[in-house]
């Protein structure tokens, strides 16, 4: 019992190599003085179960903060067909994990350190940080987190492959190994539908490790990879013995989830992020982080993302490796044979021009890249593809058949409704607030009746407080369910652009609300004040806004409201609520529920049945006209909104709370 209730100062979650570096650097800047500090890892770690490898100037920090298991160091690197390069003044070093954990174990005899051989289950933060293990619990005043991130929903295979490898550490029975010249990539070998290359480190004349690694959507195959590999060494180097099997897989992911850093819990290692998607390199990136941890503890800020060009970069060849795997090989090979390593390692750390990467790629297979810019691009604005095509067919409707125009466009609306519009708010039963069995049952009908009911009531007393209060929730509800897709955290920040949306809308149509207006009841606007001004102060705000969270999707549908100023107010909201939000709430909930479109629209039918019934038994009147029934009609969406806006903030919650 009191083993729970001790408080640490310090927790590092894993002892992996993210782990030791930062203890290290916290052990340089003398960090660690008279902190109770608790190391959590279901492995002991006393065996060579990694290779770390990085390039870097002997004279350079890493190379001297880690110099007593630097194990070799290589100047000269040999990849695939070209001439052996000489890498001065730059040198490849080697590391061994179990060189590190010895390393960071001596440097842990000085303090007050508790090991424990325990899985890391959950992490949560209050005034102070609970860890709950496999065997315990525990809790701390500071947390470092290096546990893999949870991936909850299938990613993309498009855009998130592995890099898998097989080694071996031999002993040759020839000495025929040139200690100073590592191999970094030899792609002849089976390519087994993806790019695979041999990896050889020499340690003396009759000693390597030589390991077999592949980039692509599957993990490599043991069997395959040990013939391949046996093939390999015998056809190279002849007789061996093997003295020590490596294996393990590195994510080359784009779309890891993210792992927020908070004042408590700092996240470390590949949960920050510490991995090149492009190479799988990792140890220089943690080096630095962790540099910038130890300054102050806790307090010090992430690590400076890579920029969007060499993001945009990783994204390219990541695309290319796992669409067009067999173009691997030939890109990997003409970029070594068209440019010194020493350029191409300056452009893998990340700092080289924009005019220098141009010249790179214009050696490259060009098309390829082209291909695959244009495919990346039909993948990542699929959605503003889908907001933008009704306007580009409305336009073209204009030039060719200008009585037809508006009139296609709601046919297209009307589809769309169908299919996705109505559907995706007829799910409400699946997020389990007003049913726990997640069915349509009695209960769950009279609780979302009651809901609609209160609206309705509000409608009755005071319709202007009413309308208010319907703009404000949707405001809420649509910047809750952009946030989600901009994979951003503040409610806050979506509400701000829920009401930005109304604005620019309204301010821009103020004639045509004006006749909504008076259909409802409810003062209108006076006509004189200044709304195109404010209009514009509403674009240039939510500009500003996108521009500051580096967020483009909210850059285009900022255009898309720019744009909808030269058409009907009805039309231009309907199009956002059809084909952004509707598909954006849709995809949301077909990915949580597992469920196929097909599948999600039968669940929803009967649902969207009841609706229709309802408004045509409730509230449409045919005799009472035109004026009076768009009344109604925009009533009752109001009044069928609350309990859906409810269910889905509910289940957006829940989406939040299930921690990566």
């Amino acid at each position: 019992m009191k083993k729970q209730l001790k408080i640490y100062d310090l927790v590092f979650s894993g002892f992996g190599a993210s782990s030791c570096i930062l203890i290290n650097q916290l052990h340089k800047k003398n960090e660690l003085h008279k902190k109770r500090i608790l190391i959590l890892d279901p492995s002991e770690k006393k065996t060579n179960d990694k290779t770390f490898c990085f390039w870097a100037n002997p004279n350079d920090d890493i190379v001297v903060d880690h110099q007593e298991i630097v194990t070799h160091s290589w100047s000269k690197v040999w990849i695939d067909e070209a001439l052996t390069s000489n890498i001065a003044p730059l040198k490849y070093h080697h590391i061994s994990s179990e060189g590190l954990y010895n390393k960071t174990r001596k440097v842990l005899k000085n303090y007050d350190v508790t090991f424990c051989n325990e899985t890391v289950e959950k992490i949560e933060e209050d005034e102070v940080v609970r860890i709950w293990t496999s065997e315990s619990n525990y809790m701390a005043h500071l947390v470092f987190d290096s546990r893999p991130p949870k991936i909850k929903t299938p990613l993309s295979e498009k855009q998130n492959i592995w890099q898998s490898f097989l080694g071996y550490k031999v002993k040759l029975n020839n000495s025929v190994l040139d200690e100073d010249t590592c191999t970094l990539m030899d792609f002849n070998v089976v390519q087994d539908g993806a790019t695979q290359f041999v990896y050889v480190l020499p340690y003396s004349t009759n000693e390597a490790l030589i390991e077999l690694t592949r980039f692509g959507k599957e993990k490599i195959d043991v069997e395959m990879a040990e013939n391949a590999l046996k093939n390999y060494i015998n056809q190279h180097y002849g007789a061996f013995e093997v003295k020590q099997v490596e294996r393990g897989m590195i994510p080359m992911f784009l779309d890891m989830p993210r792992s927020n850093q908070s004042k408590r819990i700092v996240p470390i290692g590949t949960r920050a992020h510490m991995v090149k998607p492009s190479t799988g390199y990792a140890f220089k990136n943690m080096y630095e982080h962790a540099k910038s941890l130890s300054t102050q503890p806790g307090k010090s800020k992430q690590r400076k993302p890579s920029s969007l060009r060499f993001k945009f970069y990783d994204r390219l060849l990541i695309y290319i490796l796992a669409v067009w795997p067999k173009m691997g090989k030939p890109i990997f090979s003409r970029l070594f044979g068209s440019k010194s390593l020493s350029f191409i390692l300056k452009f893998l750390d990340e700092n080289t021009s924009m005019k220098e990467d141009i010249g790179m790629f214009s050696k490259l297979q060009i098309g390829t890249f082209l291909k695959a810019v244009l495919y990346l691009f039909i993948e990542k604005a699929k959605n503003q593809i889908l907001l933008f095509a009704p306007l580009m067919l409305y336009g073209i409707m204009h030039l060719i058949l200008p009585d037809y125009a508006e009139l296609s466009l709601y046919a297209l609306i009307a589809i769309g409704l169908f299919l996705v519009g109505i559907p995706h708010g007829a799910m409400d039963h699946k997020t389990g607030l007003f049913s726990d069995n997640k069915k349509i049952n009695l209960s769950f009908i009279f609780k979302y009746l009651g809901v609609m009911l209160m609206a309705y009531l509000v409608w009755l007393i005071s319709p202007t407080v009413a309308l208010v209060t319907f703009i404000l929730y949707s405001a809420w509800h649509f910047g809750e369910t952009d946030i989600q897709e901009w994979k951003m955290n503040s409610r806050l920040i979506g509400f701000l652009w829920g009401l930005l949306m109304f604005s620019a809308l309204f301010f821009s149509h103020v004639s045509e609300l004006n006749v909504i207006l008076k259909a409802l009841h409810v003062q209108q606007l006076p006509p004189e004040l200044p709304w195109l001004g404010l209009f514009f102060w509403s674009l240039i705000l939510s500009f500003l806004l996108a521009r500051l969270h580096g967020s483009i999707p909210w850059f285009l549908l900022t255009c898309f409201l720019a744009l909808s100023y030269w058409l009907p107010l009805v039309m231009a909201f309907a199009i956002y609520f059809v084909f952004h939000h509707s598909w954006s709430g849709w995809k949301h909930l077909r990915t949580s529920f597992k469920e196929s479109n097909w599948s999600l629209f039968k669940t929803a039918l009967p649902f969207n049945l009841g609706a229709l019934i309802l408004f045509v038994v409730l509230f449409l009147n045919i005799g009472m006209g035109w004026d009076y029934n768009m009344a109604q009609i925009f009533i009752f969406i109001s009044c069928i909104s609350l309990p859906h806006i409810l269910s889905m903030s509910y289940f957006y919650k829940k989406l939040k709370t299930k921690r990566v």
